[in-house]
């Protein structure tokens, strides 16, 4: 595995004109309660009793023999609602990827499927009522991500199950309540447990096609395009710290290393240098308004992008932000949000090392 990094999404709120921005910020770093890690800790087990292997060296943490992925064949499983404010456009009905699954026995389980994220999370309530394993001997570990940091501990899932696909002993780091992740879908507010398309890389090809409404995780076969689709793009496919990678051209500049960032309801999230260079933003400049996460809240300005270019796919008029106070995600990296992506059918091809977006014109 690699070394503990978490890139959460960006779920931006809008700043009321009456209050100050500024007290969204996150003052501490969040950490689980002293009685919330006595009760997770009398509950852990050895990583030999959770037949896996813990490797520490020079202040990181890797596991062994974890997120092991069992299916026989291509699944197709339906993405369930969490709709934009505009649901009658494009993908405008699933806001980000969330697919029911069974955890542990417990069915009904909303997974987000977050690329922006390289490992899984989950908040206490609900790692106890999933009965998430802490794993012995293991601290509670400094995470990051957009707005801060927070203290999350490491746990095991015996088992994850979505339709047909099954993920055993699968590392799930467990944050403090205040910071797990809720989306508004149209039952209510749930809980959510997030995890990494990382995990999928032993598969052929994983799509997520949000105007359909539907998720596949493909085995064995290679991918092919969709045969409605009407526009089709492709890009290489790269890894940095176990987030995909693709390059992307703006205002016909570049191409950018630019994280995929499926959980991140924005366009682009450009670095405070990429976003000067390209005259988007200048310091001291711009209206600030938070921007929240399940690692604590920065400051950012918004503008429109005006063009973006993933492979031949053009995409314009992209809304776009750029954290202006506080730490940036991925240490100063370009990504592109849902706010794109769930426009297309998108596809990340593991086996040929491909990023495809598809789009239908009906």
């Amino acid at each position: 595995m690699s070394r503990i990094l978490l890139i959460m999404l960006a779920l931006a709120l809008a700043g009321c004109a009456y209050y100050d921005p500024m007290m969204q910020l996150e003052a501490t770093t969040p950490m689980l309660e002293a009685d919330q890690l006595a009760e997770l800790q009398r509950r852990a087990k050895t990583p030999e009793a959770l037949g896996i292997g813990v490797v520490r060296q020079g202040g990181f943490t890797w596991f062994r023999g974890v997120n092991e992925v069992s299916v026989s064949g291509t699944v197709t499983a339906r993405l369930s609602r969490v709709e934009t404010a505009h649901p009658f456009q494009p993908g405008g009905r699933y806001r980000v990827p969330v697919v029911l699954a069974t955890v542990n026995g417990h069915g009904g389980v909303r997974v987000m499927l977050d690329s922006g994220s390289n490992q899984s999370l989950c908040g206490y309530g609900l790692a106890r009522g999933l009965e998430l394993t802490p794993i012995a001997g293991l601290n509670a570990m400094n995470s990051h991500g957009i707005g801060g940091s927070v203290d999350t501990l490491p746990s095991v899932a015996d088992s994850l199950r979505i339709g047909g696909v099954e993920i055993r002993k699968l590392v799930t780091m467990i944050n403090p309540d205040v910071q797990a992740l809720r989306v508004r879908e149209f039952w209510g507010t749930s809980r959510v447990f997030l995890m990494g398309v990382n995990i999928f890389r032993g598969l052929s090809y994983l799509t997520i096609d949000s105007p359909r409404g539907f998720v596949v995780f493909g085995v064995g076969e290679a991918y092919r395009p969709d045969k409605t689709s009407e526009f089709v793009a492709d890009a290489p496919l790269s890894w940095q710290n176990d987030l995909p990678c693709i390059p992307l051209k703006i205002d016909k500049k570049g191409p950018f290393a630019c994280l995929v960032d499926t959980g991140g309801d924005y366009g682009l999230l450009l670095p405070r240098a990429r976003a000067s260079g390209l005259g988007y933003w200048k310091p001291g400049e711009g209206k600030v308004e938070p921007s929240t996460g399940v690692a604590g809240a920065g400051l950012s300005v918004t503008y429109d992008v005006k063009t973006a270019h993933v492979g031949a796919m053009a995409v314009l008029n992209i809304p776009s932000r750029t954290i202006v106070v506080g730490p940036e995600p991925a240490g100063g990296a370009t990504l592109i949000g849902n706010h794109v992506l769930r426009r297309y059918r998108i596809t990340f091809d593991f086996r040929n090392q491909r990023f495809w977006m598809e789009r239908r014109e009906s």
